[in-house]
């Protein structure tokens, strides 16, 4: 038999215990006042809009961070009135606000919507007390509200918006409806409100500064009439206004503020952001986190390219580590953070390491072509289906610089993967250069990496693989590089025009190079006022000068001093490594071994492993030409040699200096070309060769006169022809090798 005592006992406990946990609540939330709001519903017409009677009425706060609406309380239509009454809040409860009666802004709805608005604001006080009237119009179409304000405690400020909502109420209906009901409503609100709109709100909110100053129905009429523009600097306080975290116009604050720099670049929106939300007025914790990610969500959701950037910035600076900001909120912030942060436009594209079609892995530093493309897809996605052929057609017309694709497919099923490839990825453009690879077996992380959630999904990289478009379609990559095309034509225009000065001003060859450094140095400087236009022009008027077709000397050695000067020299200032290696190289080429500088004697050795003299005191000239058996280029360069040793092999001494690695295939390519004069290398790198001379491209051929000063550097243009002819020049014809 069960003991009914000790259950009694057991629930008289748990009560207890409720009642104490309502009390420590209660007590936690520590209330401030009382509301007490009467809604009187007038005297009920067959035409009014709304029949009230027995109906239920809510009272609604709403937060425009968040976007969601709470229920504070109901009440039930009794005799024409219903009352709504509770404790009131101060603003900085430690509970949540969206429950609770604090200051903002409230709607009283019914089962079909709002019937209208009102303010609170604690700042006049803890309690709220006030009664709100519905008014049919003398026509029977239109009711208004109403709100006697001599009875209201701390609620004047409604009388003047109540006066503003039944305004724009009117309005609407005149603007929305061509009926009858539209005449009356037009009659009507010319007659409760004459003037034209800014008169009628700026009258309102005259009588709202003189009998509710400082009120938010004040801030909400002057918003109204002013809006946010950069004259009136001093609306930035009213986004601080705790209170105004509550009402519907604070959110159009922000967004309009916003709104004036999302075209802006990155860091004068990031500035932006500092500004909002380092100003003094914005103390409260809440309201801070609330501005934060309005500035996150504007700009994480913006259609504006580049907008990410600034995304990021306000989640890591303002968000992540902000208690303040919901765990949902923080959460959503990170977690665009993970996947965009990479990727922004500006940034180093993060490391892709796959395979192609045969399984050989490859890289996105092998791309280095002008600009890059990564193009992610799939082959069951309708999305791309409807891309990849505006693509290809856009890579049929391409007709700008070397541009690289990789193609990315990010599915699993390697045969459909081959049949798209196949079936879609086909250009006869000789400009592109194909890259098709895949992680059919999800080694790599390349969909965080690149933040890829949905396909197709493209990105623009320079020639430094740096990010120039992101999340892109083809319109749009054809625009990028339609700017960047006219800007490269431009610059080379610019170019031509300041390099044609020295071509037209007949001089001697040392003044035509001072005069052409003197150029240089100019572009520099007007280059300088920001680091894109320095990177474009001191690259092209560098590319101009070093492979200008007529490499004569001042173009080259203005290359080299532009080179040193203006691009190794600052190295810091160049992310493309790639090209400032080869600036490097090119450098070290042009200021290596110039004519009638001393060519060094060293000690190299010989096919058989013999010591011998690079330059022997033999009074002769001498060939020197530098080679790899693995050079392609290196084997016609060898047939002209032995065409001009064949001449002049007698006179003039000829050796060959391998500069590679593999002395083994060095020897059998001597045998194979049956070189016959002198074949030297620098065994275990003892002489130092690379020191020297310059062996990063080969072929290389000096002329050296017999005190060993080099007389000519380098036949590659032409090289049979040029060496044989100067060779003529030096050589009698009586000694020439018969």
């Amino acid at each position: 038999m069960k003991d009914t005592s000790a259950y009694s006992l057991k629930g008289l406990a748990i009560a207890v215990l409720a009642v104490l946990f309502s009390a420590i609540c209660s007590f936690a939330q520590n209330p401030a006042g009382v509301y007490k709001i009467t809604v009187k519903c007038g005297r009920l017409s067959k035409n009014a809009d709304r029949a009230f009677k027995g109906s239920t009425l809510y009272l609604k706060k709403h937060n425009f961070s968040s976007q969601e609406t709470t229920v504070i309380d109901s009440a039930v239509i009794n005799r024409r009135k219903a009352v709504f009454y509770g404790p009131s809040y101060p603003l900085d409860t430690k509970a949540s606000q969206d429950n609770v009666f604090t200051a903002g802004q409230f709607e009283v709805c019914d089962s079909e919507g709002t019937l209208f608005s009102f303010f609170y604001s604690s700042v006049n006080g803890d309690s709220f007390s006030t009664t709100f009237r519905h008014r049919l119009s003398a026509s029977e179409h239109f009711y208004t509200w109403e709100t006697d304000g001599n009875k209201a405690t701390f609620g004047k400020e409604n009388i003047y918006y109540l006066d503003f909502q039944n305004y724009l109420s009117l309005r609407d209906i005149c603007v929305s409806q061509d009926s009858s009901e539209a005449l009356a409503a037009e009659y009507t609100v010319n007659t409760l409100y004459p003037g034209t709109e800014k008169a009628v709100i700026k009258r309102i909110l005259f009588q709202a500064e003189k009998n509710a100053p400082g009120s938010l129905t004040c801030i909400l009429l002057d918003f109204a009439l002013n809006g946010f523009t950069s004259q009136q600097s001093s609306q930035l306080p009213m986004i601080a206004d705790e209170r105004l975290l509550y009402t519907s116009f604070w959110k159009k604050h922000i967004d309009l503020f916003l709104d004036k720099f999302k075209l802006s670049k990155e860091s004068v929106r990031n500035m932006v952001i500092d500004y909002l939300m380092e100003n003094r007025y914005l103390t409260d914790p809440k309201m801070r986190a609330a501005t934060a990610m309005e500035c996150f969500r504007r700009y994480s959701s913006s259609v504006v390219m580049g907008c990410e950037g600034s995304a990021v910035y306000a989640a890591e600076k303002y968000i992540l580590g902000n208690d303040a900001v919901s765990e949902k909120d923080r959460a959503e912030a990170a977690w665009f953070v993970t996947v965009n942060k990479g990727t922004l436009v500006g940034a180093k594209a993060p490391e892709l390491n796959l395979k192609d079609t045969a399984g050989v892995t490859h890289s996105i530093k092998e791309m280095m072509g002008t600009y890059s493309i990564i193009y992610f897809y799939s082959d069951d996605c309708n999305y791309c289906k409807e891309e990849t052929p505006k693509f290809i057609k856009f890579l049929d017309n391409y007709d700008f610089s070397m541009l690289n694709v990789m193609t990315v497919y990010t599915g699993t099923d390697s045969e459909a993967w081959k049949k798209y490839v196949r079936d879609n990825f086909t250009t006869m453009n000789p400009l592109v250069n194909w890259i098709h690879v895949a992680d059919i077996d999800r080694e790599s992380r390349f969909p965080v990496d690149y933040g890829v959630v949905s396909t197709p999904k493209m990105f623009l990289l320079d020639q430094s693989l740096r990010i120039m478009g992101r999340g892109i379609l083809t319109p749009t990559l054809s625009r990028i590089l339609e700017d960047e095309k006219q800007n490269t034509i431009k610059a080379n225009d610019y170019l031509y025009t300041i390099f044609s000065v020295p071509n037209d001003n007949p001089q001697t060859f040392e003044e035509t190079e001072e005069t052409w450094k003197g150029l240089v140095d100019r572009i520099y400087h007007g280059s300088n006022s920001s680091e894109e236009n320095y990177r474009r022009l001191m690259r092209q008027t560098f590319m101009n000068l070093y492979f200008r077709e007529n490499q004569d000397g001042p173009t080259q050695e203005t290359a080299a001093y532009l080179g040193q000067k203006y691009i190794l020299d600052m190295s810091e200032r160049w992310e493309d490594t790639v090209f400032v290696e080869s600036v490097r190289s090119a450098v070290k080429y042009v200021t290596m071994n110039r004519p009638d500088s001393k060519a060094e004697n060293l000690l190299l050795y010989d096919i058989a492993d013999n010591p011998s003299e690079l330059l022997p005191n033999d009074g002769k000239y001498k060939v020197l030409f530098f080679y790899r058996s693995d050079c392609g280029v290196c084997k016609q360069a060898v047939s002209d040699v032995k065409s001009a040793w064949k001449k002049y092999g007698r006179q003039v001494d000829f050796i060959g200096i391998y500069a590679g690695e593999n002395i083994s295939s060095w020897r059998k390519f001597v045998v194979d070309n049956n070189l016959e004069f002198r074949q030297l290398y620098d065994k275990d790198h003892r002489a130092r060769l690379e020191e020297y001379y310059y062996v990063e491209s080969v072929p290389q051929i000096l002329l050296v006169n017999p005190d060993n000063t080099i007389r000519i550097k380098d036949f590659k243009e032409g090289m049979e022809y040029e060496l044989e002819d100067q060779l003529s020049f030096i050589v009698p014809e009586k000694t020439k090798k018969k």
